[in-house]
């Protein structure tokens, strides 16, 4: 929390400086792109860049910590980088007319959300701005502090049909603010060449830290899988490579799945070194277990496998049970025979997604093209 400490002053400090300003008519035209404040490949990295090439009457700015391994993607506008928890990034705060990110949070404050929630209920820190969640996956299941009475948000972006009934049903998002346009990464997904290679990129547990993860079920299940010696007969049968992707909630842990004598044909990827999109574009299988990165594979329709050998522990101690089955997308198992039976089908077969599935793609996706950044535009704009 110390790191904050500090932020949280400027923050203070630059609400009183900029009151005198922030009406200005320049500042109508002022908009804060944002991830997480130290990254730049998600949702908010595409429509950031989208705006700058399309919008240029827009003055768009993107937070980015100045070590970030991502900045790079953005030198090109490198006069339009704010760096993270600056005080330049705290007086934007209260001058942009826009923000727009992927988190709750995002980088928009140095403040926790639980904070901010408050101070706009009875503050109104965002009056007369528009502030919109571009999201960083589908939401499937009920998240309290997503509902809309937490949130007020002005634009809610949801990626499928489905998700966007769900925001309105179970987390109260009026139809003006819970719109489905398609996330800004999908734009991208639809130009892709697959090499002979299988993603493995299971969701983290909230239960699960530095202290328990080599005793879990998940770590055992997982290492069964990796050090598994069908598996690596299977690999080198069909001449196909296989990375390990874990959460980056789980990142900091990469090491703890690496083994003596592991085959080569098995990368453990670590956050620094692989992009996920590329990795979604170039596999041409997935696995994995209840995240929602399996809507960027499917969006591309291609096949999944789930591995849920912990589906009691994860429903009932990580997250509540939502909308979506998974066996609509995918054949669901529950320990490593079974899953590297379902992988060796697919792999003898040509890695097709089969018809039943496609049918539900489709139902989730009704659209399916590259747009997606367009209509986030066009609805923040209408707000």
């Amino acid at each position: 929390m110390r790191q904050f400490i500090l932020p949280s002053i400027y923050w203070l400090v630059a609400f009183f400086l900029t009151l005198p300003i922030r009406r200005r008519a320049k500042y109508r035209r002022m908009m804060l792109v944002s991830e997480k404040g130290n990254d730049a490949r998600d949702n908010g990295y595409h429509f950031f860049l989208y705006v700058k090439q399309k919008h240029p009457e827009i003055d768009a700015y993107y937070i980015i910590s100045d070590d970030s391994p991502d900045r790079a993607r953005l030198a090109a506008y490198e006069s339009h980088l704010v760096r993270y928890l600056s005080f330049r990034h705290c007086m934007m705060f209260w001058q942009a007319h826009y923000l727009v990110g992927t988190h709750l949070r995002a980088g928009h404050t140095p403040l926790p959300f639980a904070l901010v929630k408050y101070l706009n209920r009875y503050l109104h820190i965002y009056r007369g701005k528009k502030v919109a969640n571009i999201k960083h996956g589908i939401t499937k299941n009920y998240i309290g502090r997503m509902v809309y009475e937490n949130t007020h948000y002005d634009l809610m972006v949801c990626g499928a049909a489905p998700e966007e009934a769900y925001m309105r049903d179970a987390l109260h998002y009026p139809p003006t603010v819970a719109r489905y346009t398609g996330f800004c990464r999908f734009d991208k997904l639809l130009d892709f060449k697959v090499k002979r290679q299988i993603l493995v990129m299971p969701t983290w547990r909230k239960y699960l830290n530095s202290g328990n993860l080599k005793g879990s079920k998940y770590y055992r299940s997982f290492e069964e899988l990796l050090c598994s010696k069908r598996l690596e007969e299977v690999l080198e049968r069909y001449d196909i490579d296989l990375v390990f992707y874990p959460h980056h909630r789980l990142q900091p842990y990469v090491e703890e799945f690496k083994r003596n004598g592991m085959t080569k044909r098995i990368i453990i990827a670590d956050l620094a070194h692989y992009d996920v999109q590329q990795l979604l574009k170039e596999s041409a299988l997935m696995v994995t277990d209840y995240s929602s990165v399996l809507f960027d594979f499917i969006y591309m329709r291609k096949p999944v496998v789930f591995y849920q050998f912990d589906r009691d522990e994860y429903w009932g101690k990580h997250m509540a049970r939502g909308y979506v089955d998974e066996d609509a997308f995918g054949p669901v198992k529950n320990d490593v025979d079974s899953l590297i039976d379902e992988m060796e089908k697919y792999l003898s077969s040509g890695m097709r997604l089969e018809t039943q599935y496609l049918a539900e793609v489709e139902r989730f996706f009704p659209m399916h093209d590259a747009q997606n950044c367009e209509r986030v535009y066009e609805a923040l704009m209408q707000c």
